[in-house]
């Protein structure tokens, strides 16, 4: 039963929520529908709604632009390009479909003021998709170099504060960026000493940029050099209905300036009279990460195409031939011919001890590197690499081919029992499916001997179980061809072939050496159609558990082994002998069972405890048959 004082502590807390919760959701919700009342009335092209932005704090919204304006930039940093060549540009275009997709995925700048890092990285990886026409590529350069380390001469980029785009072209110039695995995106300012150790050398970069429109934007400018050039970087100013949009062409319509940001122009449509941007504030914004923008936006309010940066199409992007190789374990030495601009400098570094720079760790464009690679002493293959020119270079290596190590009975052994199995063992972990009762053979006399291969994955050994018991005095040959593998697919380098004698009577001893193995068992070998059926094994490791190391249960052993192979070749060939045997084996193996997992005293007890309970019930059934005698008195 709630109490009074329950029920007030209720009504407390959904009055708190109503006055806490509600109107949060409630002023979003009055945010959008009054942007788009504003939408409305001045007729503009796009459509507002809740947004991956519009769910932030208005200070966390903030935090997710970033641009700051080059005042007291001096000219001199940059680089005039030449003007774009007189064609008539095409009256819409779009570099992600421009004879394949030359812009990268979108990114998320997320909680940090670093927009001019990924608008100026973005253009970077344009440039070098569009230099080694490889589109479709996603090329992902390291921001965060850009943010932790991006000074170029005494002018720092940027940091999660904000930064500069003209300084970020000038490092991507100078020095380049790494790929992003060199130092992965933090969302935070981050430090150089975590970068990775090629951060500054392993990098891709540009000869040139240039600033397209200073604070005069032209769409055919902007247009004209996009053709040309390729992604431009470009800023814009930021109002508070552009985080709610959506979809559409945005132009600006109500809300206070909340800051700069920096964008990457891929396209352009002069039908809709809009650009084509690609933003970093995720997918879950605007039309899957890109936003659209009319050309009206570059003399207003928005000042839309403000200091358009063009980077040069000649991109310091270098290439290597080959870029791999393949070694066998013994040592090797090679070289790698880097083709690189005039003027681009490029270095290479081994990445593995075992792969040595011998020469041309460094040069400006056209080169060669000349390695070397030392002897791979383990059984295993191994891959490594070396970075040259931001490109990598890989090397793989076999390892030491696989080789038997040890057999048994061992090369040239006599007296070897008759029931006993032949085994290798190799020195590495060995592909299973390659050892096989043609890989692994035993033959007497060129015929060959009927049985089962087994590989043990832990040990490395194979096993050649014989399916009948081998006849004395005889000599067996045994071979494991070349076509048995490690599980790298590396082959044996020679087969492995031995012989053997066994003894010659039946004086000497039975079984597998006195370890009993796989051999004996014929009849219910020949019965179960296995040495390695389970029912077989459950005899086997009986004998070998109770009848092995015991006098009688000895001769026992030797007594059935010299016996039975011929009734076992007989009933091999009778389906119906069989059947009739495997039926009898019942008991026997059911015994065996309990003898194993129970031990032999209670199985004996247990035993013993059945015969005496039968003959009690035969004794019982025997009188109630007897007729009554009854007595006169």
């Amino acid at each position: 039963m709630i109490t009074f004082h329950c029920f007030k502590r209720i009504i407390l807390s959904i009055a708190v929520f109503l006055a806490c919760g509600l109107p949060i959701t409630a002023s979003r919700a009055d945010e959008i529908s009054q942007i788009r009342a504003a939408i409305q009335l001045k007729g503009a092209g796009w459509q507002a709604a809740e947004t991956s932005m519009t769910r932030l704090s208005p200070d966390e919204r903030k935090a997710r632009l970033g641009l700051i304006k080059p005042a007291g930039f001096t000219a001199g940093a940059e680089v005039q390009l030449p003007a774009p060549p007189p064609v008539a540009a095409p009256a819409s275009f779009d570099w992600r479909s421009n004879g394949g997709n030359f812009v990268t995925p979108i990114r998320d700048q997320s909680s940090c003021g670093s927009c001019w890092a990924f608008a100026t990285t973005a253009a970077l990886e344009s440039a070098v998709l569009r230099a080694e026409n490889t589109p479709g590529i996603d090329l992902d350069l390291s921001e965060q170099v850009l943010i932790s380390c991006g000074s170029s001469g005494s002018n720092d980029a940027g940091s999660c504060s904000g930064g500069v785009i003209q300084y970020a072209s000038n490092y991507i110039r100078d020095t380049g960026l790494p790929l992003e695995t060199c130092y992965p995106y933090t969302g935070g300012n981050g430090s150089c000493g975590s970068a990775c150790g090629t951060y500054n050398t392993a990098t891709y970069s540009i000869v040139s940029w240039t600033d397209v429109t200073g604070t005069s934007p032209t769409v055919s400018a902007i247009r004209d050099t996009l053709v040309s050039y390729g992604p431009l970087v470009t800023t814009m100013d930021v109002y508070e209905d552009f985080y709610s949009y959506t979809t559409g062409v945005y132009s600006y319509t109500t809300g206070a300036y909340e800051g700069g940001h920096a964008v990457l122009v891929v396209g352009y449509n002069d039908a809709g009279q809009y650009f084509i941007v690609k933003n970093s504030w995720g997918t879950g914004w605007g039309e899957s990460g890109y936003f659209r923008i009319s050309y009206s936006q570059l003399d207003n309010a928005v000042d839309f195409g403000d200091y358009t940066l063009a980077y040069a199409g000649d991109s310091c992007t270098c290439s290597i031939s080959p870029s791999s190789r393949s070694l066998g374990a013994s040592s090797g030495s090679g070289s790698i011919e880097v083709t690189c601009g005039e003027g681009c400098n490029w270095t290479a570094a081994s990445n593995n001890a075992w792969i040595t720079i011998t020469a041309g760790s460094s040069g400006t464009g056209n080169g060669t590197v000349s390695y070397s690679v030392s002897q791979n002493t383990g059984t295993k293959r191994r891959t490594g690499a070396i970075t040259v020119a931001a490109r990598t270079f890989t090397v793989t290596q076999e390892g030491t081919a696989p080789v038997v190590s040890n057999r048994s009975p061992v090369s040239g052994a006599t007296g070897v029992a008759v029931g006993s199995t032949v085994s290798v063992t190799f020195n590495e972990s060995m592909n299973a499916s390659s050892i096989s009762g043609s890989t692994f053979t035993l033959s007497r006399d060129g015929e060959a001997v009927g049985g089962a291969v087994n590989y043990n994955t832990g040990s490395y050994q194979a096993t050649y179980t014989p399916s009948t018991h081998l006849d004395y005095g005889t000599v067996y040959t045994v071979m494991v061809t070349t076509a048995v593998e490690d599980n790298e697919g590396v082959n044996l380098t020679a087969s492995s072939t031995w012989s053997f004698t066994t003894a010659s009577s039946s004086s000497g001893s039975s079984g597998s050496s006195g370890s009993g193995g796989g051999g004996g068992c014929f009849i219910a070998t020949a019965a179960l159609g296995s040495p390695m059926e389970p029912h077989v094994q459950i005899l086997r490791n009986f004998r070998d558990c109770h009848l092995r190391g015991h006098r009688a249960g000895e001769a026992l052993v030797h007594f059935y082994e010299d016996l039975s192979p011929p009734v076992a070749r007989v009933i091999a060939d009778h389906e119906g002998l069989k059947a009739a045997v495997r039926l009898s084996l019942l008991p026997l193996i059911g015994f065996a069972f309990v003898a194993l997992n129970l031990g032999a005293e209670l199985s004996m007890a247990v035993g013993f405890f059945g015969v005496v309970s039968l003959a009690v019930c035969r004794t019982r059934k025997r009188r109630m048959r007897e007729p009554a005698v009854r007595v006169r008195t």
